[in-house]
């Protein structure tokens, strides 16, 4: 008996966890450095994982899931993404156009314009299953939205007078379940967006929750990542960084109202089973650029994060490089690809180094 080796027996049961594989080394990242920030460790959704993305109506929970796909399609030449448009407006919201601007490969990417779960649940359990089986390279699947899926009664009932109470969270839930395990064994991501719906605890308003996640315990349980997406509707959400408002001067509306060319949208991790909770990050969303500013944000963290040398409130320092404004230490950022790595990369190293896990605990707790 002594002689036998037990732990060879059960690592050859199905399902056990053998290796040291790291999801947290194999993640889909977004175009937005603060964004991939917020999820700590690997900064981005690790493959096989799930995010649920929520927030008020046009807060830009689609526009940060195309520019997903499209980073995506930059950092692999070879994935494939699918996406589950139960809100039936996938041709409007991406154009050739807009595909274009995001990096989308549509010869490697498909929309599925459907809200029948049958048509969602089943299909990745079943033929994208197989496909998956036969070597498709399968990397990212989007449902956008949960909340745009119909129950399974309410799909049937003649009338929409028909009470179907439960019905849509039984329905999510089961269907998220059927396809945990296909997601897991294929290692794709998956990211659901989410509607809101108004916050009606008086405890929770008080502390400045206006809104909360129309999604029952069944989506909380299975998503390890869930991001509150909402726009930035102060003054500061419509200019960058040094003050500069995004508006065309040059075409005005009906009453002298000059276009708008972008705004902020803030992001948060509210919850977070694989690293830290309540970090925030925000980005510029440009509607012909898509997300621009990445060196606004790598400047604000790196700052903000203690990586610049500051001899007094002007001068900023990194390694051998020195800045007597921040104006010039963002104009540097901007023009220096190298410097905009460098800055990012240490970034990077020191949180998954643990050199923040301290602060996000303490920050968690208060």
């Amino acid at each position: 008996m002594a002689g036998k080796n037990w732990l060879a027996k059960l690592q050859a049961l199905e399902g056990a966890v053998v290796g040291n594989y790291n999801p947290h080394d194999h993640v889909i990242r977004t175009p937005s450095p603060s964004v991939n920030a917020i999820f700590g460790k690997g900064w981005g959704l690790p493959l096989g994982y799930s995010m649920c993305l929520f927030g008020p109506p046009k807060a830009g929970k689609t526009v940060l899931s195309n520019a997903i796909i499209g980073q995506l399609h930059k950092d692999d030449p070879e994935a494939f993404a699918i996406k589950f448009d139960t809100e039936l407006r996938e041709e409007g919201q991406l154009t050739e156009a807009d595909a274009n601007m995001w990096g989308i490969d549509t010869t490697r990417y498909l929309a599925y314009s459907v809200n029948n779960p049958v048509l969602v649940f089943d299909r990745i359990e079943q033929e994208i299953a197989a496909f998956c089986q036969d070597g498709m390279p399968l990397k990212l699947v989007i449902i956008d939205s949960i909340t745009g899926i119909q129950g399974r009664r309410a799909m049937n009932a003649d009338t929409i007078a028909t009470m179907q109470i439960g019905d849509h969270a039984l329905t999510i839930q089961e269907g998220l379940k059927r396809i945990l395990a296909v997601q897991r064994k294929y290692k794709f991501a998956v990211i659901l967006t989410a509607h809101v719906r108004a916050e009606m605890d008086l405890l929770e308003q008080k502390r400045g929750n206006k809104f909360k996640m129309a999604a029952a315990f069944g989506v909380q349980h299975y998503a390890e990542y869930f991001v509150m997406v909402e726009p930035n509707k102060n003054k500061e959400g419509r200019g960058d960084i040094s003050g500069n408002a995004f508006v065309n001067e040059s075409q005005k509306d009906s009453r002298e109202n000059a276009d708008q060319t972008a705004h902020r949208i803030f992001v948060k991790m509210k919850d977070n089973s694989c690293g830290p909770k309540g970090r925030s990050g925000e980005f510029t969303l440009d509607y012909r650029n898509g997300i621009v500013n990445q060196h606004e944000e790598v400047f604000t963290l790196a700052k903000n994060r203690g990586l610049f040398e500051r001899p007094n409130n002007r001068t900023y320092i990194f390694g051998e490089q020195k800045w007597s404004s921040e104006g010039d230490t963002l104009q540097a950022i901007k023009s220096d690809p190298a410097l905009f790595k460098a800055l990012l990369d240490e970034l990077k190293r020191r949180d998954q180094a643990g050199a923040f896990g301290a602060d996000d605990a303490k920050a968690e707790l208060e």
